[in-house]
């Protein structure tokens, strides 16, 4: 009896602190981060099985995460599992939030899902009604090459929505009979896919594909609506796109938080020639000039070691614009990125207002280096999010599995607390945000029709699609 008292005080004890905001029974959330990244790596680069691994377990440990939920319902989609797909896809609807700044296009990315999943799970029919969804929210948004790939499903969509049975004969193989009309329908959507994204090389090869079956000419698509770009620019033009990307105007706060971590000066941003602190330092002078002197700006650094005392270190509104112009200029780099350290200490530097809107800025190349008191950084944000503070992240580093670390802190640092990360591409000179990255692997390529003759002589013209 003594016993049983025992393990069920241990299991109460047990329940208590799994509970608790800031334990998760199946890891903490930073794991669910890095797992995420990782996945998000592993399906881009085909190990689509590797990457339901950790999209499974980013999604155990934060269930209410919607772009968790969102990644997983898109990878067993793929690997042939519809049935728990849709489940996850439906729970996750439940997750979106009016408020948040990205709902619409978090939406389009749902519907989107949803006809991928239909489609690898051969219901051709079901998918349709989902793509035109995520088309009729995007187009008010732009953004020409989603756009493109939401088409490019659409018309595949359309050119295997035959039925579900197969046409079999003791001369041919199983196949699909494919209606001409279908066909030509399926053509237009190709088409209106190259046009949004001419450099769409699966959609140009559907339309080549139909438009040599059917001795199409160009001009089956509709008139496309006029859509805007999303933000991006080349560097030289930085501080706009950037302004576009983060609405740091908007806020009513604003503190830049930079690092000047030797790593800064022992890279260059290829595509300028000049290393990363030079273009952080430069981008960030042309960035004062665009904000209203009205807006109360501070400043902080980030490096040095664990211990070290920031060389800037300005709450805001307490520095003049040709002070923090004059401390920019003469900022040289040091040590390394003791960033959490700096981070837990940065709301200091914001007014004691609790109702203002505060945003930081942060700039960095690299991950932090130091224990905050054992604290999580996931969890860091999630409590600063509560103090009305938004962080946006600009990044040198390049989204790939070298770099899990930084993109494990930087989503989550962004993700708690609705902001984004933006990277710099440092081969074209582009900004761009990076955000849910799946959509652009779910270009489906159509197979090769083929003429039949399975109605006879009296069938003049009789297409099939033979599944592999």
């Amino acid at each position: 009896m003594n016993v049983l008292n025992t393990i069920a005080r241990l299991l109460l004890l047990f329940l208590i602190v799994c509970a608790s905001a800031s334990f998760h029974p199946w890891g903490s959330a930073k794991a669910a981060y890095r797992h995420h990244f990782k996945g998000t790596v592993n399906f881009a680069e085909g190990q689509y099985s590797r990457a339901e691994g950790h999209f499974r377990k980013a999604y155990a440990i934060l269930p209410d995460n919607y772009t968790f939920a969102l990644s997983l319902s898109a990878c067993l989609g793929r690997n042939g599992n519809p049935t728990e797909a849709l489940q996850i896809l439906q729970k996750s609807t439940n997750s979106l939030r009016r408020e948040d700044r990205e709902y619409t296009q978090k939406k389009v990315m749902r519907y989107f899902v949803e006809g991928v999943i239909r489609c690898y799970g051969k219901r051709y029919d079901l998918a349709i009604a989902p793509f035109k969804k995520s088309i009729e929210l995007q187009e008010p948004l732009g953004n020409r090459k989603l756009l493109s790939t939401f088409h490019n499903a659409l018309g595949y969509a359309t050119l295997f929505n035959q039925g579900m049975g197969a046409h079999r004969s003791a001369k041919q193989a199983p196949h699909y009979h494919v209606g001409k009309r279908d066909m030509v329908r399926a053509a237009a959507y190709f088409e209106n896919a190259i046009q949004y994204n001419p450099a769409n090389t699966v959609a140009l090869s559907n339309y080549q594909m139909l438009a040599d079956t059917l001795g199409l000419t160009a001009g089956t698509g509709e008139a496309l609506p006029e859509v805007k770009e999303p933000a991006g620019d080349y560097i030289p033009n930085m501080p706009g796109s950037i302004l576009e990307l983060t609405k740091l105007t908007e806020t009513d706060e604003l503190l830049l938080m930079l690092d000047i971590s030797g790593s800064m000066v022992m890279e260059k941003v290829i595509c300028m020639g000049v290393t990363r602190f030079e273009t952080m330092r430069s981008t960030m002078l042309d960035l004062l000039d665009s904000i209203p002197a009205r807006l109360p700006m501070g400043i902080g650094t980030i490096g040095g070691d664990c211990g070290t005392t920031p060389k800037l270190w300005h709450r805001t509104g307490s520095i003049t614009r040709p002070d923090l112009q004059t401390a920019l200029e003469f900022l040289v780099p040091d040590g390394t990125t003791p960033l959490l350290t700096i981070l837990e200490a940065s709301p200091i530097l914001f007014s004691d207002s609790t109702t203002t809107h505060k945003t930081i800025f942060l700039v960095s190349d690299g991950a932090n280096v130091c224990r905050a008191s054992g604290l999580d950084i996931c969890e860091w944000a999630a409590r600063i999010a509560q103090k009305n503070v938004t962080i946006h992240i600009l990044t040198f580093l390049d989204a790939n599995l070298n770099n899990t670390e930084a993109f494990t802190e930087y989503t989550c640092l962004a993700d708690n607390t609705g902001g984004r990360v933006i990277y710099i591409d440092n081969y074209r000179c582009r900004l761009a945000p990076f955000a849910f990255s799946l959509v652009e692997s779910f270009q489906f390529l159509a197979p090769e029709l083929k003429r039949v003759e399975c109605g006879g002589p009296a069938v003049e013209a009789l297409w099939a699609i033979f599944p592999e």
